[in-house]
């Protein structure tokens, strides 16, 4: 045996080009694998995803009365959308981030929401949120999926402009 021979190796032709192809199968497969990842890290897949509507039937006011409508959407991007028009007519559409515990601005498209932050946090099936203006808050909020993923309940409590509290419990439809 001569030095160094034994590190060469001979492949017939058709096992090279296997090799060849089950190197290239597997940085391809190691590519998408990396961009799922990727996407997944992004998107903000939960059981809130989706399209819900105000169900005023199941739902209480107090002190009411209720919106006149109220549609939540929970888009993959990790944004909710407020589409409602309260009980005095004015409609409010408004839109604001998952902020994983960290303070983001609530963007009023319609409607008043100057100087409107919150801080949201998500777990499994619920979320919480606090919504604060100038500084002091103005509701707590606490979202609850079912476990058939059809209903999402949430209370809504804070302080009412003549210095009293109010404690809504909103139940929404899967659309």
């Amino acid at each position: 045996m001569i030095a160094g021979s034994w590190a060469r190796v001979h492949f017939p032709s058709g096992e090279l080009e296997l090799r060849k192809h089950l190197s290239l199968l597997f940085r391809l497969a190691l590519l998408i694998g990396s961009t799922v990842a990727a996407v997944a890290q992004t998107q903000h897949i939960t059981a809130f995803t989706g399209t819900w509507k105000f169900n005023v039937a199941k739902s209480t006011f107090n002190p009411g009365p209720p919106f006149k409508s109220f549609t939540l959407t929970f888009t993959p991007d990790g944004v909710r959308h407020l589409d409602l028009i309260g009980a005095n007519g004015q409609p409010l559409k408004a839109a604001l981030p998952w902020s994983d515990g960290k303070e983001v601005a609530v963007e009023a498209a319609e409607g008043n929401l100057a100087n409107v932050k919150a801080v949201s946090r998500i777990r499994g099936r619920s979320f919480r949120d606090i919504w604060r203006a100038d500084g002091k808050v103005i509701e707590k909020v606490h979202g609850v999926v079912s476990s058939d993923g059809q209903t999402l309940t949430v209370t809504v409590e804070g302080p009412t402009q003549q210095g009293g509290a109010f404690h809504n419990r909103v139940v929404f439809d899967k659309q």
